[in-house]
């Protein structure tokens, strides 16, 4: 069964990337909910100083991580959330969106709970598989 995620979190220094990923997500799912951060610092604020409910809710959460950025890195970003706000983590969806073609088997062993990583650009495909995939398991508050 399919089942669309119904919020979409961005976190990438490129704002062309992130017009692209908002364009497809609401071309694939037009009820969804996207919240584009250009600033990974001001996205790791949001995530450290809300309350999880206030920014996920109850809804599906799939979170687009660069990892090349210039203020704190996608590694540090999620090294922060690990140490700061680790029950943040089991809500989310967190997939690496990046340009880069290295191989991230091992960081899968480091971050076991990525749930993927994807390279630019995001692609309605994409979005089809992490539906498909995921299915009914989503993390979330239910």
């Amino acid at each position: 069964m399919m089942k669309k995620p119904l919020q979409y979190i961005i976190i990438d220094d490129d704002q062309t990337n992130n017009l692209i990923c908002s364009h497809v997500i609401k071309k694939f799912n037009s009820n969804a909910q996207v919240l584009l951060f250009q600033d990974p610092e001001e996205a790791l604020e949001s995530f450290l100083n809300k309350n999880e409910e206030k920014l996920i809710g109850k809804k599906q959460t799939v979170v687009f991580l660069d990892l090349n950025m210039p203020s704190i890195s996608g590694w540090e970003f999620l090294e922060a959330l690990e140490k700061n706000k680790p029950e943040i983590l089991s809500h989310v969806e967190i997939y690496i969106l990046s340009s880069s073609i290295e191989d991230f088997s091992e960081q899968l062993k480091r971050y076991p709970y990525l749930a993927g990583f994807l390279s630019k650009p995001l692609t309605k495909h994409n979005l089809q598989e992490i539906a498909l995939t995921k299915g009914n398991s989503f993390r979330g508050f239910n």
